[in-house]
């Protein structure tokens, strides 16, 4: 018996298989360059330094500042480019340390240049991140150091304590620069400033609250120690201890004071 011819066409089977051949090699090719350009960019973006020296230096650590920069210098451009908001906030939270550096030094030369660059990566920052309270503070800070204190200044203060009015690493940066112009701002973001103070006492944070209150002027301790007479005593000695430690005496109707100006206990 003889068989029935074939319905398909010979011709069209090795186009198919190559075809399918061709459609795999692509695929291969393009998950090829896939993995290299994940290569390029991801072992900066997820170095491990980055998220552990910005913890640290959030709590109040000090590193070399030649350190800080190579690690700033090493992650940011891989950090643009995926616009990282949260490796642009680490690396925005190191070249505010670095500049604060600088600024201790004296360098003239050398703060403008970091003034540009937590200006540059606090934009960076809002651009991915437009709601990042860092990110406005870091315009506050070079901006205030570029220009001085005016009105556009204190607006970006305002959005800085609008999208973050309780986060305590960036109240303990942010409260020191609110209080020294403490007597030129609105009343409202007076208001910030001494509840950044009120949660940092609150938090029996007292070193870092003392050393608050001997950055801001009379009228903005006084505002400060009124944020406190809720306190129980004992928070209160604590806080009067370290502020004694600085060289200072608290003087208020909630503190009260033997002759010499000493705090008692009542």
């Amino acid at each position: 018996m003889s068989r029935a011819p074939s319905t398909e066409p010979p011709a069209q089977q090795p186009a198919g298989s190559a075809f399918r051949w061709l459609l795999r090699g692509s695929t291969i090719a393009l998950a090829a360059v896939a993995l290299v350009w994940v290569a390029s960019v991801v072992p900066d973006v997820t170095n491990p330094a980055v998220p552990q020296i910005a913890g640290r230096v959030a709590r109040g650590e000090r590193y070399e500042t030649d350190r800080l920069r190579r690690i700033v210098g090493d992650n940011l451009p891989s950090a643009r480019r995926l616009c990282s908001a949260k490796t642009l906030r680490e690396l925005l939270l190191l070249q505010l340390a670095i500049a604060d550096d600088s600024t201790r030094a004296g360098d003239l030369k050398q703060i403008d240049i970091d003034a540009d660059a937590v200006a540059s990566t606090s934009l960076a920052l809002l651009t991915c991140a437009p709601t990042e309270g860092l990110g406005w503070f870091g315009r506050y800070w070079a901006e205030i150091r570029q220009v001085g204190f005016g009105p556009r200044t204190a607006e970006l203060l305002d959005l800085s304590y609008r999208f973050a009015p309780h986060e305590a690493w960036l109240q303990l940066i942010r409260a020191p620069l609110a209080l020294r112009v403490f007597n030129a701002v609105s009343p409202e973001l007076k208001d910030y400033a001494t509840q950044d103070f009120a949660d940092i006492f609150q938090a029996r944070l007292y070193p870092s609250a003392a050393t608050l209150y001997r950055a801001a002027g009379m009228e903005a301790r006084v505002a400060l120690l009124e944020r406190t007479c809720a306190a129980p005593e004992a928070d209160r000695d604590l806080f009067s201890h370290f502020v004694a430690e600085k060289g200072l005496r608290v003087r208020h109707r909630c503190y009260p004071t033997d002759g010499d100006g000493v705090r008692t206990s009542r």
